[in-house]
């Protein structure tokens, strides 16, 4: 099975550190979102995906490589001039030739789901594609897909049609197959609901519903990416075994460790933290509460780091807070 991974946009609810590092690449718990979204897809049995790049396209790039270590196959698609939702998937006509069935993934949410029960809906529903919906209670303006009483999306935005059912969020992940494809334009720039969805079901073809449950994250302002490291923290271990990555060990109180971060004798670690492989502590550092320090990234004497996410290689210096990309 195939995948497409959106990771083109400019993130620019999350400047500056966007200006440095892609959305996708941000960490959560030292991870990139969009590693944990690959995770996520080859359990579900995508074994290659295509990621469309524009903003920093060499940083995406140098860090997913061809694929191997993620266990997904994958090429890219730059895009010069950025597509949307609905064009860059369209580009990609070729890539899925011959498939009856795709995954399309935002790069930048987050997830705890098992995708292959929307798969399996997908399935069996017929479906010219089926989406994965979430209800977070943090976010009512997004809650514009409407689904009726056989578990159909009726409404998105009130079109086609609008029957005053329950509303939810769509995730950006979806199961898709070639009728989304003809419905969309074949050339620049297009939205996948405005373009690709909404003219679908005006058309007659069904476009069906999961709500997969679980934890969900659209990483779009730095409130809620900062939050959602402390949210996930507790089950850290679990995540980390249940997308097929090394779970971190508790080496304290409140203390989980990936790899082999070194720790010097003086320095003072209040939890919840989270040490990635590599990272450094200095001696007369203090880091946490709540603090992710990313695979070599040093938290220098004297530092205080809390409430904060230090990127991978970045030095803290300092009072330490909030997202830490350079």
């Amino acid at each position: 099975m195939k995948a497409m991974v959106l990771a083109a946009g400019l993130g620019t609810r999350l400047r500056p550190a966007t200006d440095l590092v892609p959305k996708p690449l941000f960490p959560v718990l030292g991870v990139p979102a969009i590693e944990w979204a690959l995770a996520g897809l080859r359990q579900a049995g995508v074994t290659a995906a295509v990621v469309n790049l524009h903003h920093l396209p060499e940083a995406v790039r140098q860090r997913l490589g061809d694929g191997r270590r993620l266990g997904v196959a994958l090429t890219f698609n730059e895009e010069p001039e950025i597509l949307g939702t609905g064009g860059g998937l369209s580009a990609m006509r070729g890539f899925f030739a011959g498939e009856d069935v795709f995954f399309l993934h935002n790069g930048d949410v987050f997830t705890d789901w098992d995708l292959q029960p929307v798969r399996r809906r997908h399935e069996v529903s017929g479906a010219g594609a089926t989406l994965a919906l979430a209800d977070p209670p943090d976010m009512p303006q997004a809650r514009l897909v409407e689904v009726g009483p056989t578990g159909d999306v009726v409404g998105i935005r009130g079109r086609p049609a609008s029957r005053e059912g329950p509303r939810y969020v769509f995730s950006g992940i979806s199961v898709l197959t070639p009728a989304l494809l003809d419905t969309l334009p074949r050339d620049g720039a297009s939205c996948l609901v405005e373009k690709g969805l909404i003219p679908m079901m005006a058309a007659g073809r069904r476009v069906a519903a999961m709500l997969p449950g679980g934890l969900f994250c659209d990483i779009g302002t730095a409130e809620r990416y900062l939050a959602l490291q402390w949210e996930v923290f507790p089950r850290a271990p679990a995540l980390f075994a249940l997308r097929g990555l090394p779970p971190p060990r508790e080496i304290a109180p409140g203390i989980l460790a990936t790899g082999t971060p070194s720790i010097a004798a003086g320095a003072v670690l209040e939890g919840p933290v989270m040490l990635c492989d590599g990272c450094r502590v200095e001696a007369g550092a203090t880091v946490g509460p709540r603090a992710v320090l990313c695979p070599g990234a040093v938290a220098t004497a004297g530092s205080v780091v809390r409430d904060a996410v230090v990127f991978e290689g970045v030095v803290a210096r300092g009072a330490a807070t909030g997202i830490l990309p350079a």
